[in-house]
């Protein structure tokens, strides 16, 4: 029986895989029980408590695509039903749930291993709600969620390992996945490894270049047969989706690609060319484009004007236009690190550290996996330090808006950051001064939003409310007496609010508790997801 071991799960839009460290130190993918390194990101509802992940689940949506649970990750921590299948509503933690159940079931039955502490990853622009979420879908799963951990950072540690460069040096990761792009720029010196900024979206994929060769198809389509109308056949659309991702592979080898189109009696020849797909793109690239400027341009501030590699990641990475459009615009060279298989690979290595650094000896560890303790001190002895993804802030009164002094709850709202994007974690932002709005005001609420718009706003619909408390039991005091508010963000992301009234003693701490699940409602969870029989 392998060794027990911690694991690192790359829960992808599109694509999952898992990976651990082996004896020699190095990180290893577990293949699934068809021999593919990844799994697709798919759930199809056979039956009540009855599913099917990965490969033939994606099949199976071409005959039943109403039974199917797809690009899940996009909704998770944004929304509270992702679908309903045989009559039984599932969030989309629960449907990540039975992803990650088929990838530790796939891993024991090849390999024997108990997978039960994982590291999941997430895109470096995930907010709080959603790193929640997807701990979530872990423990609903049955597995101990160590840590989430930001992507590019995973990437990075899988880049260190394999590099035998010295010194300081500065990457630029570009994820470009199959539902987020993220870039991120990461000092290496060492066994330091320090992100410095990071920007992305969480809505730019492969999926997007997908649905954009399915609406040309099926523009081509119409165009020959114009009284025909394939676009309420669900299983002609499940096919042309299906033809639409294989093309945008295909495309990534080859300048061009035929495809036949059949619905009724009528059948299209389609060609799609390189170029064609280029075309019909290029706000898509042009977004990756941006997004990478901007984080450069945050580099820049910071010091780094040049970087000693540019890795592309993602398996959307490895369409050719991508690391030519980075050229072209911005002058970087990027080149591909294991696209597919480097975020998982990294969360290994994370996930190991993580083990020694919670107290287990590198003697243990290193029993249990048959590493060298030298060995074993080595990979730990790694420092970790992330930033602050987006910002965060409280709501208040604009005090420029002429009504905040004469009727304050009719003046403009507006979203005061007290934590910047980019912000180094662990990050204390010391007390912050506001005041309250009316007269004798004797409680204040505090509302703690996140940001959402790529550039920091402090419009209200720029921003999302992730967490409330009340200061109560204030003096009674004239309106714009002052209280304090501070924050505190924990390495892991953590938020704590800090809000008190000096002159009384008054005060309110509180960790954010994100999303409506209760404990309870999370224990139930994980006993019905349990209970359904996931096969591959």
């Amino acid at each position: 029986m392998p060794a027990e071991t911690t694991y690192g799960i790359d829960l992808g839009t599109t694509h999952s895989c898992v990976a651990w460290v082996d004896s020699a130190g190095k990180a290893v993918i577990g293949r699934n029980c068809l021999g593919e390194d990844t799994t697709p990101s798919v759930v199809y509802f056979d039956a009540p408590e009855q599913v099917t992940v990965g490969t033939s689940a994606k099949n199976s949506a071409v005959l039943a695509p109403h039974l199917v649970a797809q690009l899940t990750k996009r909704m998770i921590g944004k929304q509270d039903v992702a679908g309903t299948y045989h009559g039984k509503e599932y969030s989309p933690e629960e449907i990540a749930a039975l992803i990650l159940r088929e990838l530790v079931r796939s891993v024991h039955e090849t390999t024997g291993r108990t997978v039960r502490d994982v590291v999941i990853t997430v895109p470096a622009y995930f907010g709080i709600s959603e790193k929640e979420a997807t701990r979530r879908a872990g423990e609903i799963a049955g597995l101990t969620v160590l840590d989430v951990l930001a992507e590019p950072v995973a990437a990075a540690l899988n880049y260190q390992a394999l590099d035998s460069a010295t010194g300081v040096r500065h990457l630029l990761v570009c994820d470009l996945g199959g539902g987020t792009y993220d870039t991120t720029v990461i000092r290496l010196d060492g066994d330091d490894v320090r992100v410095l900024c990071t920007d992305g979206d969480g809505r730019l994929g492969g999926a997007d270049w997908d649905e954009r060769i399915e609406a040309y198809l099926l523009s081509r389509f119409t165009d020959e047969n114009p009284k025909l109308d394939p676009t309420r056949d669900e299983p002609f659309l499940q096919d042309l989706a299906s033809t639409a991702e294989q093309l945008k592979k295909d495309l990534s080898k080859v300048e061009s690609r035929r495809t036949a189109l059949h619905f009724a009696s009528a059948a299209v020849r389609v060609e799609l060319t390189r170029a064609k797909l280029e075309e019909l793109t290029a706000d898509l690239l042009d977004r990756v484009v941006d997004i990478t400027a901007n984080t450069v341009a945050a580099a820049k501030r910071q010091g780094v004007d040049q970087f000693d590699d540019v890795v592309l990641v993602g398996g959307m990475s490895k369409m050719p236009a991508v690391a030519q459009r980075l050229q072209q615009r911005l002058g970087l060279r990027a080149r591909h690190q294991e696209p597919d298989l480097a975020v998982a690979k990294g969360a290994a290595l994370y996930a190991l550290l993580h083990q020694v650094k919670q107290g287990t000896s590198a003697n243990r560890v290193g029993d249990q996996l048959g590493m060298s303790q030298d060995r074993v001190a080595a990979l730990a002895a790694k420092r970790v330090t992330a930033v602050v993804p987006r910002a965060f802030g409280v709501k208040a009164v604009d005090v420029r808006d002429p009504l905040a002094m004469t009727d304050p709850l009719h003046a403009r709202q507006m979203i005061v950051h007290l934590l910047p994007a980019n912000t180094p974690l662990p990050a204390d932002t010391g007390p912050y001064p506001f005041a309250v709005a009316v007269d004798n005001q004797r409680m204040v609420e505090i509302e703690v939003w996140e940001q959402t718009s790529q550039d920091e706003s402090d419009e209200v619909s720029d921003n999302v409310r992730i967490g409330r408390g009340l200061l109560r039991n204030l003096p009674p005091r004239p309106a714009g007496s002052p209280f304090e508010v501070t924050f505190f963000m924990s390495e892991t992301g953590k938020l704590t609010v800090h809000a008190e009234e000096t002159s009384s003693g008054a005060e309110v701490r509180f960790d954010l508790q994100i999303g409506n699940m209760s404990r309870q409602e999370l224990a139930a969870a994980r006993t019905g997801i349990s209970r359904h029989d996931v096969r591959g």
